[in-house]
């Protein structure tokens, strides 16, 4: 979610049922062109809804009943169609907590569009707050000690929650300890607004070219999966989708990729990043830092996983390279991509690309391409990169993503990977630490995953990569970071210098988010 602290008064949306149903033609045909890469609609089909100033907009997808999606913009006085289209965006291909939706799942999503407005702050305080605000009417958000979590007013309904549960739900969602709502630190806000819910596709759509171009995706989409044979789960597939396109090779050594999930899988800006390290480091413990040849961390939204993610890192010695080998979520471009930047950018700043050592690794393995339009829209590498700012001040990074691929191909490029090493080793060049994004298993339930998840990491503690890849196969593990796992403790292990997995923590979304049917989990390893 893209979202600023809001203290003033906006206008409440006084939508017409009329009006929230153009409101919703307009965010379902945004939705699906971000999600079949079409052209999007035209924002002046919102006409002078588009131009109304608002609080927000929230679009929420659910499939089969069960919450798929559900991201939203809020500043307030902001455009409303300017937050319509950030909102529709956002919960189509970046919420934090799941993949991107696929053309495939159009005909079993919900969709549901939220106008946002008057929000008021609770001057109340402990005990008086649950007083405050009306269920069903009043949606709530919460500030305290740098956190924030907002829950729409529908959600109460849903679930069956009286006053006190909702507050604590937010407390939840904040990840905060329940009962925070009461404390002075916390402030505590009341807004408004209206909603309208349908089906997906409860009709053709409005924009006829747009309906051809979803039925081609999804034919296209269709075709693809029959035509290609999976070495995993067919959990997997939508982390290890295989290449559609790629960039036109040219030289982007002096340009920088622009970030493209800042504001939404972690903070937007430097200042608000720089507060959410400061709390990840104070909580860490001061754990000493201790030479290692690669960690394993996870790539959620901050709120889930970052304060994992940052003890992980914080307890690795520095090295002039930091090579990032993570999952490729999406189906853009080549199957095995390494970042053709010169920079990084974070919002916060900008990381060096070491484009010495990505030109050596894709001359070795020229199974790797420079490719700029896998990296175009995922967020495994961007996420970690603050963190990695923070406690690295200095290194390079290189982005490498591992699309679909069999456990025997995977082999024989870390073989070729050793081989390249110790030939660097031989010519007196520096050794990269090596990191690995992934996030462990996704959806199931908190206790399912906490039990799928343990099987998973006792493979990995046993030092035997072929066991990890066997484990996650055989019990439909859906650790989207199983391949880049495999090849770097592969490579690891031809080095002859896989000894030691230590494990700094585990956790799972629902401690942060409250919802423990459907969880995330996350784990942090070091490895020497």
């Amino acid at each position: 979610m893209s979202e600023k602290a809001s203290t003033g008064r906006a206008s409440a949306p006084d939508f017409s049922q009329e009006a929230m149903e153009q409101i919703f033609f307009w965010a379902r045909d945004r939705v699906a062109s971000a999600v079949a890469g079409t052209p999007k609609p035209d924002a002046r089909a919102l006409g002078e809804l588009g131009e109304r100033r608002v609080l927000g907009a929230f679009v929420s997808v659910k499939k089969r009943g069960a919450l798929r999606s559900c991201m939203g913009y809020m500043f307030d006085g902001c455009l409303f169609g300017e937050a319509l289209d950030s909102a529709a965006v956002s919960a189509a291909l970046h919420d934090p907590r799941f993949p991107a939706l696929d053309v495939s799942e159009f005909y079993d999503l919900d969709l549901e569009v939220w106008a946002l407005g008057a929000m008021r702050e609770i001057e109340e305080r402990g005990d008086a707050r649950r007083d405050a605000f009306e269920i069903g009417v009043d949606g709530l958000q919460i500030q305290c000690r740098g956190r924030r979590g907002l829950l729409l007013p529908s959600v109460p309904v849903e679930l069956g929650w009286d006053k006190d549960r909702f507050l604590e739900g937010l407390c939840d969602k904040a990840g905060l300890a329940r009962g925070s709502w009461r404390s002075d630190e916390a402030r505590l806000f009341a807004f408004r607004g209206e909603s309208y819910k349908k089906p997906f596709v409860w009709e053709v759509s409005r924009n006829p070219a747009l309906s051809q171009a979803v039925a081609a995706a999804r034919e296209s989409i269709a075709t693809q999966r029959q035509r290609t044979t999976f070495s995993l789960s067919p959990n997997l597939f939508q982390w290890h989708a295989p290449s559609t396109s790629r960039s036109e090779p040219r030289d982007l050594s002096s340009e920088t990729r622009p970030s493209a999930v800042a504001g939404m899988f972690y903070p937007g800006t430097g200042a608000e990043q720089g507060r959410a390290l400061d709390e990840f480091e104070a909580t860490a413990g001061g754990e000493e830092r201790e030479s290692v040849a690669a960690a394993l961390v996870p790539h959620a939204g901050w709120v889930y996983s970052g304060r994992l993610a940052s003890r992980t890192l914080g307890r690795a010695q520095g090295r002039d390279t930091i090579v990032v080998f993570a999952p490729k979520h999406r189906r853009e471009g080549a199957n095995f991509a390494v970042s053709p930047h010169g920079k990084w950018d974070y919002r916060g700043g900008a990381i060096a690309n070491d484009l010495e050592f990505a030109n050596a690794f894709c001359a070795a393995l020229p199974e790797f391409q420079q490719d700029a339009v896998a990296h175009r829209s995922e967020h495994s590498i961007e996420v970690e990169l603050p963190i990695l700012a923070r406690h690295f001040p200095g290194s390079k990074v290189v982005g490498a993503l591992i699309g679909s691929s069999s456990r025997e191909e995977l082999h024989g490029f870390a073989r070729r990977f050793a081989a390249f090493l110790k030939d660097r080793d031989a010519r007196g060049l520096s050794r990269p630490l090596f990191v690995i994004s992934s996030d462990m298993n996704h959806y199931a339930n908190e206790e399912t995953t906490r039990a799928l998840d343990q099987m998973a990491t006792d493979a990995m503690e046993t030092l035997d990569p072929d066991r990890l890849y066997e484990v996650v196969r055989k019990n439909r593990i859906s650790m989207c970071g199983v391949l880049p796992a495999y090849f770097v403790l592969s490579t690891l292990r031809e080095l002859g210098e896989l000894t030691r997995a230590t494990k700094v923590g585990y956790a799972t979304s629902g401690e942060a988010s409250g919802d423990y049917e459907r969880v995330v989990g996350y784990a942090g390893y070091l490895f020497n």
